[in-house]
């Protein structure tokens, strides 16, 4: 039978005689006993699926080891024997966040929530788990219990892979409410992900909560992995233009560096233009690119063209036509 968290054999009648559950704890030795029936035990001994010497036990136990996962256990009466392969921590991992998924999806949220809490019982190391559990929890307003659970989470030895998500979780749900100083303060404490998507993500949430240095630290130190990113590369155009905003009532060096920092951004929105294939986020490439021309007092021709395309591919967005009015008005 299998089972979310293992995997069960049993055999009918019960062992040989002269088998006893003591004999198979691990460091003992399972002694040779007589074939129940010998046509079976020859014919599977042919399939290389069986053999005489009674190395089996030892052997599951080697491959078990070997694969991270826990102990095999063995019981056994009269009439049964039974075999309990206990699954992967990853393995549960990975259904627990299946099966609440879609729960969730359905709308049956306290189970979702409820299935993902069972989950971290079983594996209480799990950063995709404890982000998963921060994340419901937030989604229904308690704040301060996915806050609870970050804490007990912090006790616990995470795996290189994923330490950094239950960070990422909290993040996200300070920003959903408007929380940016919690956000950054807790991103701080984040490992950097090795993975591509969830590094973009993290650069993301710096420049969410406002830290922009951070931010365009991470863009700047991954661009050979996210230059042909549109999406990355917007991100990263539109943090440069924030931080040139932040300067942008400084004198001297500091208004040389908003200059660089504008026109580094007017790169790689035109980047973005090229590479995108999206027409909501081509129409904001051109928003943004109109708006770092204008700060650069570039021919008013070049600010003209690029607000114009935004507003042929989307028409009916109100902050293009409202950006142009300001203008005007300034």
């Amino acid at each position: 039978m299998l089972y979310p968290n293992r995997m069960e054999l049993t055999s009918y009648p019960g062992p040989m005689p002269g088998l006893h559950l003591e004999q198979f704890k691990e460091g003992n030795r399972v002694p040779r006993v007589p074939l129940r029936n010998r046509r079976i035990g020859e014919f599977l001994k042919e399939l290389r699926l069986a053999e005489a010497w009674g190395t089996g036990v030892s052997k599951i136990r080697r491959r078990m080891r070997e694969n991270g996962s826990p102990e095999p256990q063995f019981e056994f009466g009269d009439t049964y024997f039974t075999v309990i392969l206990p699954a992967h921590p990853q393995y549960i991992v990975i259904h627990a966040l299946r099966e609440s998924a879609h729960l969730w999806a359905v709308g049956e949220k306290k189970q979702a929530l409820e299935h993902v809490k069972a989950a971290v019982q079983r594996v209480p190391q799990s950063g995709a788990l404890a982000a998963r559990l921060i994340e419901y929890t937030s989604l229904i307003g308690e704040i301060s219990e996915a806050e609870h659970y970050l804490q007990g989470f912090k006790h616990q030895e995470y795996g290189s892979t994923d330490g950094h998500l239950p960070y990422l979780a909290m993040a996200r749900a300070y920003l959903d409410f408007q929380d940016s100083r919690k956000a950054a303060s807790v991103l701080e404490q984040a490992k950097q992900p090795i993975r591509y998507d969830e590094l973009i993500e993290f650069a993301v949430l710096h420049k969410r909560a406002g830290d922009l240095e951070s931010a365009h630290r991470l863009f700047s130190d991954n661009f050979e992995f996210i230059r042909e990113d549109p999406k990355a590369v917007h991100e990263f155009a539109e943090t440069k233009m924030k931080l040139a905003t932040q300067l942008r009532k400084r004198g001297g060096r500091a208004s040389d560096i908003q200059t660089r920092l504008y026109k580094e951004a007017v790169e790689l929105l035109r980047r973005v233009v090229f590479l995108s294939k999206d027409d909501m986020r081509t129409a904001w490439s051109y928003f943004h690119l109109a708006q770092a021309l204008s700060r650069l007092r570039l021919p008013e021709t070049e600010v003209t063209q690029a607000i114009e395309k935004a507003i042929a591919i989307l028409p009916h967005e109100n902050k293009f036509k409202e950006w142009i009015h300001n203008r005007k008005r300034d």
